[in-house]
């Protein structure tokens, strides 16, 4: 029987801890007390184990009533990117953030999707221990950067004394189409290629016109909401999509980026390198990759190529660590990818 982790410490403290622990992650001196106030935010991070198994089993049961064949996902947030999350969001408590503990169910279509939904907002209780839930339909609805799928977030409330500790604890669930976890999985290739987290919205502007557009694409392909700030027009917003596709060549970098991914050294091997450096030939379609041990010396190499201003080779110096994560997190990135820039193309034959 698993031995869950119980949260140690009041909220109080949590809070703290996630304030004390900002500056210096923002890149100031570490307070005196660093070791501490990071255990006690592992110890509230980790104790979202036993309320999320609960969640993902009420997910798996409501997917069986849908479809067969269904990827179903869990995660704990990590450590930096819940404290990137709080650099981010200056205002937010880290006792009071919702997706500590998050699973995600990817199924055919939006259809899939929506009896899903109705499933949890039709308060069908199979599970009690979900507690009230909040719905956030971003397919109705979809964000500006283009990013749409629907988020279901419950508070796990105890159905016996045992695991009462855990009551409060917040869990979010993901309900995204194919196509939607196809378009999500690459804003996160792309952000780990360019250092830009595009899903925040950070990073260059013509990158995220590019997923606005895209996500309006989709949602023309599913029958759903457009983005707002993208033409309605079918034939303006290819072409607009058109002309981004091409500037940004993201067929050519994707297609790159991701073949990378699947010739990368082994994990064992890139231990030895804190930077990976990828030139990518538009015009032979080839990738070159090379590994580096220090900053300067990956800084100094990238900068000799720009130096050479040749606009057939895209250069990107990529962190090893963030290509981890990307693995972790995105098992099928290369499958989910693929299919992006095959709608991608769809789309494009349209013009």
């Amino acid at each position: 029987m698993a031995e869950w982790v119980k949260r140690e410490y009041g909220k109080g403290a949590i809070d703290r801890a996630g304030t004390v622990l900002v500056p210096w992650w923002s890149g100031g001196d570490g307070p005196k007390d660093l070791g501490q106030l990071y255990m006690i935010v592992h110890n509230w991070r980790t104790s979202h184990g036993l309320p999320l198994n609960a969640f993902v089993v009420g997910l798996r049961q409501r997917v069986k009533r849908v479809e067969g064949n269904v990827i179903v996902a869990q995660r704990l947030k990590r450590f930096t990117a819940l404290m990137n999350k709080l650099v981010r969001e200056p205002s937010m408590k880290l006792s009071q953030m919702q997706d500590l503990g998050g699973c995600r169910a990817i199924v055919s279509n939006v259809a899939a999707v929506d009896t899903l939904y109705e499933m949890y907002r039709g308060g069908e209780g199979l599970f009690t221990s979900e507690g009230n839930l909040k719905c956030y339909d971003y397919i109705r609805y979809p964000k500006s950067d283009g990013y749409r799928g629907v988020h279901v977030v419950g508070r796990y409330a105890a159905r016996a004394i045992t695991r009462e500790p855990w009551n409060g604890h917040r869990i979010e669930i993901q309900l995204r189409s194919q196509l939607q976890h196809a378009f999500a999985t690459t804003v996160e290739t792309v952000t780990t290629f360019t250092g830009t987290p595009l899903k925040f919205g950070a990073g260059p502007t013509e990158w995220r016109r590019f997923f606005s557009l895209m996500g309006s694409t989709l949602a023309l392909r599913e029958g759903t909401q457009l983005v707002e700030g993208t033409p309605h027009d079918e034939d303006e917003l290819i072409r607009e999509l058109s002309d981004a596709a091409k500037a940004l060549r993201v067929p050519q970098r994707l297609r790159g980026w991701t073949n990378a991914l699947q010739t990368l050294p082994s994990q064992s091997t890139r231990k030895a390198f804190k930077w990976l450096l990828l030139v990518l030939d538009t015009t032979k379609n080839t990738i070159n990759v090379t590994g580096y041990a220090t900053t300067a010396e990956a800084s100094q190499k990238i900068a000799e190529i720009e130096r050479l201003r040749r606009k057939d080779l895209d250069a990107v110096l990529v962190y090893v660590a963030s290509i981890n994560q990307l693995q972790v997190a995105y098992p099928n990135y290369y499958a989910d990818t693929g299919e992006f820039l095959n709608a991608l193309d769809v789309a494009l034959a349209r013009k």
